[in-house]
């Protein structure tokens, strides 16, 4: 594939970050520059994620129709039109923040099952982790954009400017995706006769819904969305109240779970060019089994410190591969349909599972010891569910013709 357009889908990915991050970093100056309660942040989430998860649920059906460069480049419009009104509330409108973050999640949604579903089906397993790893520089680099604009000696105002900025930059990324539309036409004239008919197939979702392993994969993906979520949320929270560590230190240390996920796929991009998905997989489950049992230790709180950033370091490598792994499980044909599923699914555990732990937190009289717990119920389901995929699937692959095994990817 055109090394031009990688270069394009990368920085897109960087521009996915971006918003993502954009929400809670800027949240508490809007809530004292505006006059409303900081917890408004908790119910404008999960409107976000509501908007994501109804455009991952339609992704398939628009990208059949419009093609993924302009499904892509109207999605990343979609957050920085989203951005922009973000930036012009006031303080006798701020209802209108609900339907602005309903706007955020359906442009989200969009890009993400496109893009991932693209680069699974067209480039190598180094790409896929790499270009996860450059969404997280994008929402790295958000929070210190809106921070470098807000004032706080001045009822943190400017935090209008830093979301404005953040726009900007996601205007010129959609300018640059309308403006290298050719080179998208480009690669689908490239595709093989056999690529085309491929795409042409009518795959229902009736295919995917009698068949076991895609329960278990969307079962398996649930888990590993909510484990990160629930300890990327809960985890500062953890570490204040059950270790007694200072809140301030307690905040950088919870960046480092975060830290260890990014790093993480740097260094596992080069290695999935010689480790299969499934494997892959393995390797992150057992690591952060191992991390989150570090965080079970009965001794000093630096064993959980380092358990949790063992925890990310093996989360690294598990969703680029689930990603990978589609057309694979489920048929070149069939992987839209599954990948716009499976980002619903993911964002539906990013909705249930953190409040979830909140409200167990808070029965048993706001105490968050039970994370690491949470955690590892998490990793032992997720464990389980994929191995009983690679079971069921050797089976599969044993019965395939050789143009099944073309159709299913299946490489030995």
């Amino acid at each position: 594939m055109l090394v031009s357009l990688l270069i394009i889908i990368y920085v897109t990915f960087v521009a996915l970050g971006l918003p993502d991050s954009t929400l809670g970093s800027s949240f508490p100056a809007i809530a004292d520059n505006l006059g409303v309660s900081a917890d408004m942040a908790g119910y404008l989430s999960p409107i976000v994620s509501c908007g994501t998860i109804l455009s991952s649920l339609f992704s398939a059906k628009l990208i059949a129709r419009f093609k993924t460069q302009y499904v892509t480049s109207f999605s990343i419009l979609l957050t920085a039109l989203a951005l922009l009104s973000f930036s012009f509330v006031q303080s006798d409108y701020v209802w209108a923040f609900y339907p602005i973050a309903l706007v955020l999640g359906l442009g989200a949604g969009g890009v993400d099952a496109a893009l991932n579903n693209y680069v699974a089906l067209h480039y190598k397993a180094i790409h896929m982790n790499w270009l996860h790893c450059s969404w997280g520089v994008g929402a790295s680099i958000s929070p210190f954009i809106v921070g470098a604009f807000i004032d706080s000696g001045n009822d943190s105002a400017g935090w209008e400017t830093g979301i404005l900025t953040v726009s900007i930059l996601l205007f010129a990324v959609t300018l640059l995706l309308f403006l290298t539309l050719p080179l998208w036409n480009r690669a689908q004239a490239r595709k093989t006769k056999e690529e085309v008919e491929e795409e042409s197939k009518a795959f229902s979702y009736r295919s995917l819904f009698t068949n076991p392993v895609f329960y278990l994969a969307m079962l398996g993906f649930f888990c590993y969305c909510a484990m990160e979520n629930t300890t990327g949320l809960w985890l500062s929270t953890y570490l204040h109240q059950e270790k007694e560590i200072d809140t301030s230190l307690a905040a950088t240390l919870a960046s480092t779970f975060y830290l260890g996920i990014t790093a993480g796929r740097f260094v596992c991009g080069p290695l999935s060019l010689k480790i299969r998905e499934k494997n892959m997989i393995r390797i992150g489950e057992l690591i952060a089994l191992v991390g989150v049992l570090l965080t079970l230790m009965p001794f000093h709180s630096a064993f959980a410190i380092t358990g949790f950033i063992v925890t990310g370091i093996g989360c690294a490598p598990i969703y680029p591969a689930i990603i990978r792994s589609t057309p694979y499980r489920f048929s070149k044909g069939a992987s839209q349909k599954a990948m716009g599923l499976e980002m619903a699914i993911a964002y539906v555990g990013n909705l249930s599972v953190p409040p979830l732990f909140a409200l167990t937190a808070s029965l048993l009289g706001d105490n968050y010891a039970p994370l690491p717990y949470f955690t590892l119920a998490l990793v032992l389901v997720m464990i389980l569910c994929h191995e009983a995929i690679n079971f069921r699937l050797k089976r599969r692959d044993e019965g395939l013709t050789e143009e099944e095994r073309k159709e299913y990817l299946v490489t030995g």
